[in-house]
Order: structure tokens, then sequence, then C-alpha cells
């Protein structure tokens, strides 16, 4: 169905919440409700991740590319849709989980829960698992389903978002932010977002593909993120960092 300037809007706003690091959280448990027009999470993301080397790790939640210490944070420079600055924290780390936290310029902050297995970071929340090990050629994948109330001229409006996140890491690439010039593995992303919603009994329904390119630098974390499609491009970039 040709989409609409109003699916469109609901399109951007759970891509808001499912890409751009700005998935505004929820705990793993699905029946604790969110604020109206945020998202759960119906279904635990499914991964694929490339076989990891056990004995590359020390705790379940060691991962080369993304430092997971209770008190580590990264500031981060976002442009494009929605022009902001946020600051990531861990704010605490367990056996094999631990929670992180967004702090965005404009008040909003969000909280997302992971599963550490042997080095996979696995996200529980819509975000981009991230394997062990990456070496070029790896894939893996993530799928989901979100649903929602949004607030459209007064009208709630369910909405349902089924997507599904493939990933290839591609190779060490040189990139220079505002916090320094990094060595970082670089890995691109496709996701396909399949959005259906009903207003005034008319389905509408549309399909969204958003591309990604991401890189992550050893014992830093996310250096920067490109994302391009449908006229939703940005891009995050690391300005400073604290890791004790």
């Amino acid at each position: 169905m040709k989409r609409n300037k109003t699916s469109y809007w609901i399109a951007t706003g759970f891509l808001i919440l499912s890409t751009l690091a700005c998935n505004l959280g929820k705990s793993p448990d699905p029946a604790i409700p969110l604020p109206p027009g945020e998202a759960t999470v119906e279904s635990a993301p499914a991964t694929e991740a490339p076989a990891e080397d056990s004995s590359a790790s020390t705790s379940a939640c060691d991962n080369p590319y993304q430092p997971i210490i209770a008190g580590a944070s990264w500031n981060y420079k976002l442009t494009g849709l929605a022009p902001d600055t946020f600051v990531r924290s861990i704010l605490s780390v367990n056996e094999n989980e631990y929670t992180d936290q967004d702090v965005f310029g404009t008040g909003v902050t969000r909280q997302s829960q992971w599963k550490c297995d042997n080095g996979n970071l696995i996200a529980l929340n819509p975000s981009v698992t991230l394997p062990a090990n990456l070496n070029p050629g790896d894939t893996w994948n993530q799928t989901a389903t979100l649903e929602g109330i949004q607030d459209i001229s007064g009208t709630q409006v369910p909405v349902r978002n089924q997507f599904s996140t493939t990933c290839t890491a591609i190779g060490i690439e040189s990139v220079t932010v505002e916090a320094g010039t990094f060595d970082a593995m670089r890995f691109d992303c496709q996701t396909v977002m399949n959005i259906s919603l009903s207003m005034q009994d008319n389905p509408i329904e549309t399909t969204i593909t958003i591309n990604s390119i991401n890189w992550h630098a050893e014992n830093i974390g996310l250096v920067k993120t490109t994302t391009t499609g449908e006229g939703l491009d940005s891009t995050i970039e690391l300005t400073s960092y604290n890791i004790p």
C-alpha cells in the first residue's frame, strides 16, 4: 500500500526508538508498561552470531569492541533528523547482564538491558547485538516485534513494527571524530521495518529499509555511526569518553 504522510511519521518515530541509539528503554519483562508513545518488545531478539572463542574473554560481558565497566561513559553528538547530544553510561554490570543509559540534551532518558554470553552482547531492547569476535565477512542478525500506541492529533493509534536487522563485519578502518582518530572495526547493517497501523478502520502498512555503518574501536566502544535511507539520514560521533 502506498505510504502516506501519517504512516511516514509513525515509521520515523519507531525508527528513532530502534536505531539511532535512542531506543527508549524497558525492562526485560514485557508486562511492564512504558509511557504513551513508546514501544514494547513483544518477543526477545533472535540472534545468529559468529562462533566465539571462550578463551578470549574472562567474564561473560568482556567484549573487545565494547568495554562493559560500571561507571564508564561516552559523550556523543547526533546530527541529522533530530540534532542532539547524549551521554551513554554503564549503570550496572552483573555476572551475565548489564544495564546502560542514554541521557539526551533535550532531557530524554532511556535505559536498556543487555544479556552477556561469552562476550556476545545481546540486546534485550531493539538495538544492534554485538558478537564477541568480529572478522571481515562475519554476519549476524536480529529480529523483534514492537507494539505501542501513537498519539496522532489526539487520537490513540495502535502501531505494530516487525523489524529485522542483518549486519556484516567489513574490517578495520581509520576513523576520525572529535574524540580523536581510531582504528575501528566497521560493520554494516540493514534494517527492514514492516509497520502497520489502523486509523478510523483504515489499515495502513508501510515498509522502510534503513542502512547503517558502524565503527567500534577496541577497548573504546562505539566511535561513529552513519544512518541513511527514507530521508532519515543521521550521524552519531564520539566527542569524549571516560573508561575507568
